[in-house]
């Protein structure tokens, strides 16, 4: 066996075995969409969310004025919470003094896929000590930028790939 066949032979068993490992994505930038209140008013911008830690790595949303005051919710102000709530698919961001609260409830789980969730409007509402009160009447978020997961069919395309690279080095020595 020739040095040039071995080295590209442990150069194979290296890209099989990292292909081989599960994919690690990363957490996901989703923005608000269309997001309304019951008093006419509406919530803007985005938070980053990590579907396999249930963590947020940061977010900054601002509600409009209408029944409560406009409010800029962010880390300095803030904290998000995952769970609790209004089920599994939910997440609190509570003020520092804790007097203010913005629950998010969703229809759907987050994935590490990213996507569309839509905002669950029997249980989405922003509160002041919970008294003012306002319903989320619609809205969503989506994924701003998906995370890139190898498909399933990744081995068996590096396994052809090593195949063809194989056949053709037999092919060239038979040539010699």
């Amino acid at each position: 066996m020739n040095k040039k066949f071995l080295s590209a032979s442990v150069v194979a068993a290296v890209v099989l075995l990292s292909a081989m490992l599960p994919a690690q994505a990363a957490p996901i930038n989703y923005a608000l969409r269309n997001v309304t209140f019951t008093d006419g008013t509406s919530a803007t911008g985005s938070f980053v969310f990590d579907a396999a830690t249930h963590k947020s790595s940061g977010y900054s949303i601002a509600t409009s004025q209408g029944t409560l005051t406009s409010f800029n919710w962010d880390q300095t102000n803030s904290g998000l919470y995952f769970g609790g709530g209004a089920g599994p698919n939910n997440f609190t961001i509570i003020t520092t003094n804790g007097r203010r609260a913005f629950n998010f409830s969703f229809l759907d789980p987050f994935t590490d896929a990213g996507g569309t969730n839509l905002i669950n409007i029997a249980s989405t509402y922003e509160c002041y000590n919970c008294s003012p009160f306002r319903r989320v009447n619609g809205g969503s978020v989506t994924s701003i930028d998906a995370v890139d997961v190898p498909e399933p069919g990744t081995l068996p395309l590096a396994f052809a790939a090593i195949g063809v690279l194989g056949f053709l080095h037999r092919r060239r020595n038979q040539a010699a």
